[in-house]
């Protein structure tokens, strides 16, 4: 594959931690999030809350490795520290191990000078090139930092100290709600260092994982536990509309050729607040040592390691909002949600549809489209795994109509065996399209298939 887009298909999506009670109040949703990435011998190793890992060798496609533990908490960070990789999530003890991959093996809880056990929310590691390790955290009004004892890693070497709080008056994001309504409160959250040119970068979210206004902002320093200074261009990552919104609470890693990439978390929020996906983009510097501020993508953009990576690829979204019909609609769930851009509605076939199919226009006027690229985001209607209703793969075809009336097979997914709620394909080639036609061949037992967006990407033919 030559692009990636937005949310990641990422496979085997974890059930949220929070699994709704008895009364079934609230369905069941799936859950990644709090994404720590480490970037060890050429290959991306994924560790986001509610479940691990998954690794990358060629920076687009996701592979799953369950390990020991598969979810240690919420907001789990992974160091490379003399040698070995150290594991701490919110709450947790510390945990080691000699492969990225685990397993990972417990040490013990983390404990202040005076030798009580220390317990923190959202935790970040961070070894130093001098051989020092720190550790970051706050899940509230303010984030703190620490310098470990880099010969034993459970031993702080100080009461921790405040880096900064969070600051309504004079960082307007940073206010609580969609809108940033609320003047007088915050949730800063995810720190995360990151070191470049001896500058160090502690970046941080706010104002809340459940808002499309959660974003990315950041301090800066010479020191690694100051003083601070507030980068102005923060957030430096955002996005408030769209499939992809609210890029908060995330890591900075190297990836091919020292290029710098932030992965992060992104909404659903349709069922609960912490139903989530994971996004990534690429981020770039200033002269004067600001980092440039970015929009969270949601089109194909240029996979890592090649010339241009992280910036679009020139395909366009031609079916969004564009003329839908369907063979059949749930009440509410009409043809036209599959298009319209929004994770929080979706097109979902009658019950009793022998061959479920959503079509939509890409030609306009009459000319063809070139389509080369298609992704699927599905919702698995009906998730109870209280009752033994689970997760697992959506068999599906995309079809062109390459004439009036000629229909083709251009992507065939009908053997998948891979679990993917968001799903990202390229094409072998661009197809000649007036219309294209997803066809649900096959969907997890008892679950039924929602199709939040489909999307064919192209450019017009020239």
């Amino acid at each position: 594959m030559k692009t990636y887009c937005n949310p990641l298909p990422i496979p085997d999506y974890p059930i949220g931690r929070n699994v709704p009670g008895e009364d079934g109040k609230c369905p069941a949703w799936r859950e990644l999030a709090d994404p720590t990435v480490l970037y060890e011998d050429g290959v991306w190793y994924l560790y986001p809350s509610c479940g691990m890992a998954w690794w990358s060798e060629d920076f687009v496609t996701w592979r799953h490795k369950r390990i020991e533990p598969f979810d240690c908490g919420y907001a789990p960070t992974v160091a490379k520290h003399r040698g070995r990789f150290w594991l701490l999530a919110f709450g947790s003890d510390l945990r080691v191990s000699d492969s990225p991959l685990g397993p990972f093996e417990p040490v013990g809880p983390l404990r202040a000078p005076d030798g009580s056990e220390v317990r923190v929310g959202d935790p970040m590691l961070f070894p130093d090139d001098d051989g020092r390790l720190y550790l970051y955290f706050g899940c509230g009004e303010k984030i703190s930092g620490v310098e470990l004892d880099a010969g034993n890693p459970t031993r702080l070497l100080s009461d921790p100290a405040t880096m900064f709080a969070m600051d309504t008056a004079a960082h307007p994001w940073e206010r609580m709600g969609a809108c940033n309504v609320d003047p007088n409160y915050s949730w800063v959250e995810g720190p995360w260092m990151f070191k470049r040119g001896g500058v160090y970068y502690l970046t941080y979210a706010a104002p809340g994982t459940q808002w499309p206004s959660y974003g990315m902002g950041a301090y800066r320093s010479r020191s690694p536990l100051g003083p601070w200074e507030y980068v102005r261009t923060s957030p430096f990552l955002s996005g408030r509309t769209g499939l992809v919104t609210g890029p908060g609470h995330g890591c900075l890693v190297r990836g091919p050729g020292d290029s710098v990439w932030a992965f992060y978390t992104c909404c659903t929020c349709h069922h609960h607040m912490f139903e989530r996906r994971i996004g990534m983009d690429r981020i770039f510097f200033g002269e004067d040592g600001g980092i440039v501020p970015a929009t969270a993508s949601e089109t194909p953009q240029i996979a890592p390691g090649l010339d241009g990576a992280g910036t679009p690829a020139g395909l366009l979204p031609l079916t969004r909002l564009s003329q839908c019909e369907a063979t059949s609609c749930a009440p509410g769930r009409d043809a036209i949600y599959a298009c319209d851009g929004s994770m929080l509605s979706w097109w979902q076939p009658a019950d009793g549809d022998p061959a479920p199919a959503v079509t939509a226009l890409c030609a306009y006027h009459g000319v063809p489209l070139a389509v080369e690229a298609v992704r699927v985001v599905w919702r698995d209607v009906g998730l109870d795994p209280l009752r033994g209703v689970g997760p697992g793969p959506f068999g599906y075809r995309v079809e062109a109509e390459t004439a009036p009336g000629a229909w083709t097979c251009v992507l065939d997914r009908s053997d998948s065996r891979e679990d993917l709620l968001c799903d990202y394909r390229e094409l072998p080639g661009p197809v000649r399209v007036l219309r294209v036609r997803l066809v649900v061949v096959s969907h997890p037992p008892g679950i039924a298939p929602g199709v939040i967006d489909f999307t064919a990407f192209g450019q017009p033919l020239t």
